[in-house]
């Protein structure tokens, strides 16, 4: 939120004369020695300083004639000093923006230093190769040398897991198991927001809880804001932004009692021979119930597993679908993909030959 707007004038020093204080959009040359105004040695004035500008019209940043360097309004086609065409003449540069609060002053800005700043700056950029050498001389090592020795010892650990190597291996065992988790019709204590809360819970207890929080306004920040026009002047207004505070949400927390099926155990059958008789595990549930403590079967899970030898007596154990399992026997050879770990790769494997 802004209120409107007042319209003062920018001030600037003369750099041939010295003269001070000059205003920004009335003196477009120095009073004392009629040097054209350079818009880069614009500043803002203080508080007390600031002369008003009535009835101001703006028109566009003020532009810098091509042929002689003289400042004109952004309406202006041709140089009122030279009456060179304006068309391609540099825009003047503008100020950064000014901010306060709305108990503290504005002091005048400090043109010399900002000028000071902005040719250190330049320099900076400038400088000779040997001044940009013997600075790189002083740069701190350490970081560098840490950010490079991690970047081994990452690139390391990856070479180790990613890299792998044809292994040749052969079939030494088989190993399967089967597994079916048994659930139990329980009461269970549970807890929701009452609005979501399970059609079948009873025992209900209910309480008042934070469930969140929401943003409320709180009044306002407010600050004085200069913006420099670009043509001599800057508009100075009050901005303000809407303040807020947090405040807690409560709602109805439920807390009751529900029948659910959860898991409790699971049963397993195992073996160690492709020749076995693949069975399910017996979990000596009979007919179906729905009483509590009631139990069933659940969900299942197989693996079967083919046991491997490769070169220098290593072992591996790969997981495999069942009719793969099924075909193989002892002594069958595969190629398996193996990391710098000694970790199989047991998507890789495939027969030999």
């Amino acid at each position: 939120m802004s209120q409107p707007e007042n319209t003062y004038e920018m001030l600037w020093d003369c750099k041939f004369c010295g003269t001070t204080k000059n205003l920004g959009k009335t003196h477009r040359f120095c009073p004392n020695c009629g040097a054209a105004q350079d818009p880069a040695w614009r500043y803002f004035p203080s508080d007390d300083e600031k002369v008003a500008v009535e009835e101001h019209v703006f028109v566009g940043v003020d532009v810098t004639c091509p042929a002689c360097g003289t400042l004109n309004s952004a309406a202006a086609n041709n140089c009122m000093q030279c009456g060179a065409a304006l068309t391609g003449g540099q825009q003047a540069k503008t100020l950064g923006t000014q901010q306060k609060a709305l108990d503290a002053k504005f002091e005048r800005e400090d043109l010399q230093a900002r000028l000071r700043q902005e040719r250190d700056a330049q320099v900076g950029r400038a400088q000779p190769q040997s001044a940009k050498k013997e600075a790189a001389g002083r740069l701190n090592w350490l970081p560098i040398l840490l950010g490079v020795l991690a970047l081994l010892i990452c690139g390391g650990v990856l070479f180790l897991v990613f890299y792998t190597r044809s292994s040749d291996v052969y079939v030494t065992g088989h190993h399967w198991e089967r597994e079916i988790q048994i659930e139990q019709y329980t009461a269970r204590s549970d807890s929701a927001w009452c609005d979501s809360m399970p059609g079948d819970a009873y025992s209900i207890t209910r309480t008042r809880e934070q469930r969140g929080s929401e943003q409320v306004p709180d009044g306002q920040d407010c600050r004085v804001q200069r913006v420099d026009n670009g043509d001599g002047t800057f508009s100075e207004r009050q901005v303000c932004e809407t303040r807020y505070r947090s405040e807690p949400v409560y709602d109805d927390r439920c807390y009751f009692t529900v029948d659910r099926w959860v898991y409790v155990r699971s049963v397993t059958a195992d073996g160690d021979s492709v020749d076995d008789r693949l069975v399910w595990p017996n979990t000596g549930i009979g007919s179906s119930c729905s009483r509590l403590g009631c139990e069933r079967e659940g969900n299942r899970r197989e693996e079967y597993v083919l046991q491997l030898r490769g070169s220098g007596d290593a072992r591996y154990e790969c997981s495999v679908a069942l009719d793969l399992w099924q075909r193989t026997r002892i002594e069958d050879t595969f190629r398996l993909q193996v990391n710098l770990l000694g970790q199989p790769r047991c998507d890789s494997l495939q027969r030999a030959g």
